[in-house]
């Protein structure tokens, strides 16, 4: 899994300008300048947050932090993505004052950045929280000025939980409803260019074989074709090889809650350069979950002509990884990674012409 590092967030330069008034400050003059960040804090303290919490309209989302790993705990505490959670840490430290707006808390719905205790409250409330659960920084964010935060730049509106003022903010918060976007979605990566041979054995005991005689060939031979029968496309054979090219999750469980029969479905691939993937397919629940599993044999020497290929250490080390990161899972994947490692040999095949 990849590893959250917080300890430096990058800074941008500060911006200035005025987006048009909504609505039109009041109470006292705040204390700070335009262009000044609004939460230094955050960058100052990153180390020591814990957790983060998005309280919504619709529910509240929480990511954990576990070591130097981030969880989505309504995931099964499943991995956090490394780069939306540097990116949010990285968007509420660059929010930069840009207009003082109202310190009146009946306007605050019209910004919606009211308490999220208030009826039919419309705010974000992001709170960053340390190991005992208390605020580092808590905020309410509000609605987005696309395109309006002067010199056509994005702006927001945003107030400290704990002040009154509210402000127009200089830069965007990227804070999604869904759980499921805060996920590592990447389950493997295996380019197409590597696989040397794919075979999806089905329930009925049918099988599909694709190969490649050699790392130098672009396309995929189908093994034992129908003498009257010819693929439909190169692209759609290459589609069942290239699977666990760039696969993503729609949504994951702990492998402890499902049980896969020794005689699932199965699709395996295999590198040329020793790295073979193995996913068998269950349903439950209405969906169908795939677990993956990674072996190592090296060959004794690489094919000629392949293309990033591996050495035998580095494919070792790499099928050790993988499963360590997907062992403890099963995946659903979107309908057509489904769909292509679960071909059928007719799912490719058409009639030759007379």
């Amino acid at each position: 899994m990849r590893i959250v590092t917080l300890a430096a967030l990058a800074a941008v330069a500060a911006v200035t300008g005025i987006a048009a008034i909504v609505i039109a400050p009041s109470g006292e003059a705040p204390d700070a300048k335009l262009g000044q960040r609004i939460f230094p804090e955050l960058a100052a303290r990153s180390a020591d947050v814990r957790s983060i919490e998005l309280q919504r309209p619709d529910g509240t989302i929480a990511i954990l932090r576990d070591g130097e790993i981030w969880r989505v705990p309504s995931r099964s505490g499943y991995a956090a993505d490394v780069a939306k959670i540097r990116q949010i840490f990285v968007e509420v430290s660059d929010l930069r004052t840009l207009e003082a707006k109202t310190r009146n808390k009946d306007l605050y719905a019209a910004l919606e950045v009211e308490d999220r205790d208030q009826a039919n409250a419309k705010s974000t409330r992001l709170a960053f929280k340390d190991g005992s659960g208390k605020d580092v920084l808590a905020l309410l964010a509000g609605k987005n000025r696309f395109g309006r935060g002067g010199g056509g730049e994005d702006a927001v509106y945003v107030r400290r939980a704990d002040d009154p003022q509210a402000w127009l903010a200089k830069g965007r918060l990227t804070v999604s409803r869904e759980a499921l976007h805060w996920v590592d979605r990447e389950v493997t990566n295996i380019a197409r260019e590597r696989v040397s041979e794919a075979s999806v054995r089905h329930a009925d005991g049918t099988t599909l074989v694709l190969r490649r005689a050699s790392a130098t060939e672009r396309d995929f031979t189908i093994v034992d074709l129908p003498a009257d029968r010819k693929p439909k496309s190169s692209w759609e054979v290459g589609a069942v090889a290239g699977g666990f090219d760039r696969l993503e999750l729609d949504d994951v469980r702990k492998a402890s809650e499902l049980a896969i029969p020794a005689d699932a479905p199965t699709t395996v691939v295999t590198t040329f350069d020793g790295l073979t993937l193995t996913a068998r397919f269950a349903e439950a629940d209405g969906a169908t979950w795939v677990a993956i599993s990674a072996q190592a044999a090296p060959p004794a020497e690489l094919p000629a002509g392949g293309s990033g290929l591996k050495t035998a250490d580095q494919v070792k080390a790499e099928a050790e990884a993988l499963n360590r990161k997907l062992s403890p899972w099963v995946y659903k994947l979107p309908v057509f990674n489904q769909e292509s490692l679960r071909r059928k040999l007719d799912d490719l095949l058409e009639p030759k012409s007379s």
